[in-house]
């Protein structure tokens, strides 16, 4: 089976990723106006969570910007009356910059995801930072593998190809880390452990809130939740916000796997889609803990 790219007009690429931005800006000025509601003095660590909920964010708008303007130029030659002069569907003259520029985009895919990882682990850090034991130790646990994670993505991106200039040199053997199979299975496998262990952080909040409720209730209190609806949701979007992300990177994982043999083969808005609802999805579980967890 050999898959074949998404077949719509460039110009409904450009919409659909400023749309998904968009959507994940809403709940992101919902989250500030709650915390501007709120007058209480916040804890250090949400206020680096809303500045990573802000660079997530912002990192997705260069990423989205930047295809733009690669689909944006592409356009400009999709009619072009002699096809087998380009390459990548520009001119053969621009393809190398537009490589490049493409390999640039790459460090904002994973800027923009482990920002909103990051975002995550430092708000339930400010609810799990005064528990000892092997809470702490999961929490610290799940940080340092959460930048490990990071920093092999970086390393993937900047060492896997040698010299790093085949990433866009057309007149040699072009080498791309998101492209390689083997890669991309390292790739793909760290991504979702890293969301896996952080899938972990708000089911142990869960469990210390609902112990605390237990140490403090007594018996002359009138029988109340252990656990409220409103933390029950919000865990609830976090999961299923984190399972839509994860299928997004598996979804590209099979792309990329059905094509390893195709020399060549056209799946850049395959890729740029999974990416996108990849992005959208973390920075939306992001979005819930602030609203459920008052």
């Amino acid at each position: 089976m050999v898959y074949h790219d998404i077949d719509i007009p460039l110009p409904a690429f450009i919409a659909i990723d400023w749309t998904g931005m968009t959507l994940a800006l809403l709940p992101i000025i919902l989250r500030f106006w709650l915390r501007y509601k709120d007058k209480k003095r916040q804890p250090w660590t949400r206020n680096v969570s809303d500045a990573l909920v802000v660079l997530s964010w912002l990192s997705g708008i260069v990423l989205i910007s930047i295809n733009a303007w690669k689909n944006m130029l592409r356009y400009r030659y999709i009619n072009d009356p002699h096809p087998e002069q380009l390459y990548y569907m520009v001119p053969y003259s621009q393809s190398a910059h537009l490589l490049y520029v493409s390999w640039i985009s790459l460090f904002f895919i994973y800027i923009s995801l482990w920002a909103a990882k990051f975002a995550l682990l430092a708000f339930f850090a400010g609810i799990l930072g005064a528990v000892r034991g092997w809470i702490r130790a999961v929490l610290i646990g799940s940080s340092v593998f959460t930048l490990a994670t990071f920093c092999l993505h970086i390393a993937l991106l900047t060492a896997w190809c040698h010299p790093i200039s085949s990433n866009w040199d057309i007149d040699g053997h072009l080498c791309s880390a998101v492209h390689d199979i083997d890669s991309v299975t390292i790739s793909t496998v760290a991504n979702i452990a890293t969301d896996l262990a952080i899938l972990s952080l708000p089911l142990i909040a869960l469990f210390t809130k609902s112990r605390e409720r237990r140490a403090l209730a007594t018996p002359l209190q009138e029988p109340v939740a252990v656990i409220g609806r409103a933390e029950m949701t919000g865990v609830a979007f976090v999961v299923a916000m984190s399972a839509l992300s994860i299928t997004a990177a598996l979804a590209r994982y099979i792309t990329l796997k059905l094509v390893q043999n195709v020399p060549k083969a056209n799946i850049t808005h395959t890729i740029d889609v999974w990416a996108l609802v990849e992005i959208v999805a973390s920075l939306m579980a992001t979005q819930s803990p602030p609203v459920s967890w008052h």
